[in-house]
C-alpha cells in the first residue's frame, strides 16, 4: 500500500534526520534537505477520508456549479459548469495572488480547481513535521498515529485569503476549527457528504 511505503521511507529519512541532528549540524545542507524529502513525503500521504472537510460556501458554490463530485478534484484539475443554469459571476485566483479577478462563468464553461477552491492543510505540514521530530517517532505506528492527526479542508479561495498559514493554529483539530475558522465566520458541514452544517 502507498502509505505504508510512505511510512517506511519517513522512519528511514528521520533516523537519519536524527542522527545528524544529534552531531550538532542543525544548520547543515544535508539536515535540510532531509527536512525538505520529509515534508514532501507527508504530503503525499493519503489522508483518511474522516479527515476530509468542506466549508458550507465551497460546498454551496460547487454543488450550483457541476453535478460532480467535490472529492474527485485536486490542484489544477479542469471543472466544468454543467450544473450552472444560468450567469455566475465568482472570484477566481491565479496561483499565490492575494487579490482575485472577477469573471462572469457561464453554462458549460470551465475553471481550474484551484482558482477557485483550496485545499487547507487545517494542521499545517510543518507542525505536522516538528511532531515528528520532537516525539523522536521512530516506528512505524507512532508515525502513522501522527500522520493520521492531518485534516484537509476544501474551501473557498477568497475562505482562504482571510486565514493565515499558521496564526491560531496547533496540532488540535477541534481548537484550530474554533480559532481560525469560526473567528472568521467559515462555517463548516458536519458531515461532508451530507447537509448538516456547523454554525460561524
Amino acid at each position: 500500500m502507498k502509505n505504508d511505503a510512505i511510512i517506511q521511507s519517513i522512519q528511514i529519512l528521520l533516523n537519519e534526520y536524527n542522527q545528524l541532528s544529534s552531531h550538532g549540524n542543525q544548520n547543515s545542507k544535508d539536515l535540510k534537505s532531509i527536512r525538505y524529502l520529509l515534508n514532501q513525503s507527508i504530503r503525499e500521504y493519503e489522508i483518511p477520508s474522516s479527515n476530509w472537510h468542506v466549508s458550507v460556501a465551497a460546498r454551496d458554490l460547487w454543488d450550483s456549479l457541476t453535478t460532480d463530485s467535490i472529492w474527485n478534484y485536486h490542484y489544477r484539475d479542469v471543472v466544468s459548469c454543467n450544473n450552472l443554469q444560468q450567469p455566475m459571476s465568482v472570484e477566481l485566483f491565479r496561483g499565490a495572488s492575494k487579490e482575485g479577478r472577477e469573471k462572469e462563468l457561464f453554462p458549460n464553461d470551465s475553471f481550474l480547481f484551484n482558482e477557485l477552491f483550496h485545499e487547507d492543510h487545517v494542521i499545517p505540514v510543518s507542525m505536522i513535521l516538528d511532531e515528528l521530530i520532537n516525539k523522536n517517532a521512530s516506528n512505524e505506528a507512532d508515525i502513522k498515529t501522527i500522520l493520521d492527526n492531518m485534516h484537509i479542508c476544501v474551501i473557498l479561495k477568497e475562505e482562504d485569503r482571510k486565514i493565515g498559514r499558521t496564526t491560531g493554529r496547533t496540532l488540535d483539530f477541534n481548537q484550530t476549527i474554533q480559532n481560525v475558522y469560526k473567528l472568521n465566520k467559515i462555517s463548516l458541514y458536519v458531515n461532508p457528504n451530507t447537509t448538516s452544517k456547523t454554525t460561524p
